[in-house]
Parts: structure tokens; sequence; C-alpha cells
């Protein structure tokens, strides 16, 4: 519990990545949606380690990594990877002469970079399976939305409705018995909605995309977290990242 208070209090108050501190939801984190959702995704080395220590923080390591690689977006050909030393840091060693798939985002405020630790990231002579999703995945013409709905229990039958911004086009199916859904729909911005037996569903404040501005390309993908709108789970205008 005072590990997840001083989160959040760094989260709200100084703007550190989502990626701190436990998983987002739903799990597990699709290649796929981390691909498509990651400003960067790419192949690279370690070059230099520094553990830092601040007297009155949290420690962490800042990785210079060099880019063998650019699998999606831009990213310098070096750069600064930090991974605080918490629950959610990374789940591998970041070692010199070994290459690493790395799915990342910037962290404008420092200028660092940061992979979420319970994502995909890892060393490359086990990312296999990793790198032949994102293949199959950058073939793809559509795009794929989804997710979980869950209050005490997970929610079947629910609807799920994606509105596509730019041309109002509408997009539907249910929750499976399990509460999770999937929705392939072509590229564009959707916000998606979710209702069941009169009920409104919103975005879990840790899910990774939020319902309300879903952005995809050909190919891509998102991964939403539902829950009951007067939930004290709701991401609201206060808890937004």
């Amino acid at each position: 519990m005072k590990h997840t208070v001083l989160w959040l209090l760094t989260v709200f108050l100084l703007g550190v990545p989502e990626a701190v501190g436990f998983c987002n939801s739903p799990q597990p984190r699709l290649v796929r949606a981390e691909y498509s959702q990651s400003e960067a995704v790419v192949i690279a080395h370690l070059v230099k380690s520094q553990h830092i220590n601040p007297k009155d923080d949290q420690d962490y390591h800042l990785y210079t990594l060099q880019v063998e690689k650019i699998l999606r977006g831009s990213a310098p050909s070096q750069f600064l990877l930090w991974d605080e030393n918490s629950s959610g840091r990374l789940s591998f060693d970041v070692l010199r002469g070994r290459k690493y798939l790395l799915f990342v985002n910037r962290w404008a405020e420092k200028g660092w970079w940061w992979a979420d630790g319970c994502g995909n990231s890892g060393d490359v002579s086990k990312a296999g399976k990793a790198l032949k999703e994102i293949q199959r995945a950058t073939a793809l013409r559509d795009a794929l939305i989804t997710g979980a709905v869950e209050a005490a229990t997970p929610v079947a039958h629910a609807k799920v409705l994606a509105l596509r911004k730019n041309d109002d086009k509408q997009f539907e199916t249910q929750t499976r018995d399990d509460g999770t859904f999937a929705l392939t729909v072509p590229s564009g911005e959707y916000s998606v909605k979710v209702t069941a037996r009169g009920k409104n569903f919103v975005t879990h404040w840790l899910s990774y995309e939020d319902a309300e501005s879903v952005k995809l390309e050909g190919g891509g993908c998102a991964q939403i977290q539902f829950v009951p709108s007067g939930s004290s789970d709701a991401r609201s205008a206060s808890n937004r990242h």
C-alpha cells in the first residue's frame, strides 16, 4: 500500500510515465497493441550503464543505448533508457554484448525514454515470437480494438460500440462470457462506448488505451479496460495519464 501511494503521488505531481509501479490492464500486453501504441520500437545494444541513487527518492538506472534498427517510429541513434528500481522495473537485465527489442516512449520532461516493465521488451534472442507478431501486424490493413469489461465480476454480453470520429461510422460487438471483447475496424480515430443493462462503462484509470480517443493505423491495436462509470477506478480528468 505504501508503495502504491508513493507511486500515485509521483505520477500525479511529477508526471512520471505510467509504466512505473505495477502493470496496466488488461493483461497480458499484446505485442500488436504495444507495437502500434509505442512511440518507437527499436533493436539496440548497451553502451553505458549508470546506477543513480537520489537522497530522497527511488534509485534507478539510466542505460545509454545504441540503436541498430528502428522497427517503428523514430528515436535518436543513442538514447537514455530510464528504469526505476521498483516493482515496475524491466523484467530482464540490460547487459553489454546483447541486443534488445525495446518498445519505448519518450519522457518529455527529462528527455529520457522508458519501456513498460510488463510489456514485450526483452533480449532479442528470446524475442522471436514478438518479432513474428510485429511482421504479421504490419501486413494487416484493418485494426483491432480489444479489452475487458469488469464490475464486481466480468460483464458478459455488454454492447461495445466504436464510433469513427471523422465520418461517424459505427462498429459493434458484444463481450464474451468472461467479459472480454475483440472488434475489427478500419484505421482511424475512435471513441468506444460500452453499455449493459442500462449501465455505462468507462475507461479504467490503469487501462492501456483511453476509450475516448483510440487512434489506430492499419494493423494497429488497442487494449482497453472498462469499469462502471461510477467506480472509484474510473478514469477522470484528475487522473488521466
